[in-house]
């Protein structure tokens, strides 16, 4: 199967795949720098000088040509198989919940329903704007990658943050008695378990957005190739749209459920009144999770919509005849 792969193969990690199909046969791993289209086969620098001594007149393509190599078979298993049931292929697409779906898919959830097709008729009458999910994808890895970038920069916020407040602390201490001992104690303990809270949910934060960012690089890339590839392959690029389409779908569903709209850092709100009434306070002092507004850019197509709406009478007697307004979101 020859393919048009195009640029995508020299940027992409997935070029290392390629390895010489002749040296592979002798259980070597070799790179390959060269396809012949008539063998069908890879070959590395060595192999493909012996292959021209018996084929002088077949046409081969170096790396300069990635365009006219086959797929990878990763390429291929990032498309094909069922996200769910890793070893299965996608054969099927319910139109009912619009989803791609593997044999097992079918059996398990989809039996009751009416539309579920092969994915070879499905492409017939369905077609997707390989260029605006390209926008899309783009759209989203950036967003992605300004979510991460945010809770990257408040791990490091917290952490100066403890740090400080934690000096405030000490201050703080330096100006009561050695009956203080408990209570600082006590404080700290309430510091350390802010921070390790924070840290935990900011850490898994960066920790998402990474594994759906990899997610996303995979099947764009994939997706990519498949669209400059052979035009006949209907099958395949209807498949690369709909996994492209869902990484999408899954990445926005994560940030409207995670949305970032303050920055914060921890805070130590000393009690003026700890020396009067020591006896009675339980801490030295409140630990809090002081924020500043931060704002993350989306999509603006993005279609907003409003939950609910309040209207309140503000007048006080005071304000006579004349006619006041106040309005906000």
């Amino acid at each position: 199967m020859t393919t048009s792969v195009g640029s995508v193969h020299n940027s992409s990690d997935l070029v290392n795949d390629y390895v010489c199909d002749a040296c592979e046969g002798k259980k070597i791993v070799e790179c390959a720098n060269y396809f012949c289209a008539q063998c069908q086969k890879l070959f590395c620098g060595k192999c493909i000088y012996q292959h021209d001594q018996l084929y002088v007149n077949h046409d081969k393509y170096g790396r300069g040509e990635t365009n006219k190599w086959p797929l990878t078979k990763t390429m291929e298993d990032v498309l094909l198989k069922c996200d769910l049931h890793k070893e299965k292929k996608l054969k099927t697409f319910c139109e009912d919940h619009s989803q791609l779906c593997c044999s097992d898919c079918v059996f398990l959830n989809h039996r009751q329903c009416t539309n579920v097709t092969l994915i070879s008729e499905t492409v017939k009458k369905m077609s997707y704007d390989m260029g605006q999910l390209s926008i899309n994808f783009q759209t989203i890895l950036d967003e992605l990658n300004t979510f991460k970038r945010i809770q990257e920069a408040s791990i490091q916020t917290v952490e100066v943050s403890y740090s400080e407040q934690l000096q405030e602390i000490r201050n703080t201490r330096e100006k009561l008695n050695a009956a203080l001992d408990v209570l600082e104690k006590a404080t700290l303990k309430e510091l350390d378990e802010m921070r390790t809270t924070l840290q935990t949910s900011l850490k898994n934060d960066v920790d998402n957005c990474r594994k759906m960012t990899d997610k996303l690089k995979k099947i764009i890339e994939a997706a990519t190739v498949t669209v400059l590839c052979d035009k006949s392959r209907k099958e395949m690029e209807f498949i690369a749209s709909r996994k492209c389409l869902d990484r999408i779908q899954e990445s926005e569903s994560y940030l409207r459920k995670n949305p970032v709209k303050l920055q914060g850092s921890i805070l130590f709100k000393a009690n003026i009144d700890i020396e009067k009434y020591l006896s009675q306070q339980a801490s030295l002092g409140k630990i809090v999770y002081g924020m500043q507004s931060f704002f993350l850019r989306m999509n603006p197509d993005y279609v907003m919509t409003v939950k609910s709406k309040c209207e309140y009478l503000v007048r006080i007697p005071s304000d006579g005849n004349q006619t006041n307004s106040i309005s906000g979101v």
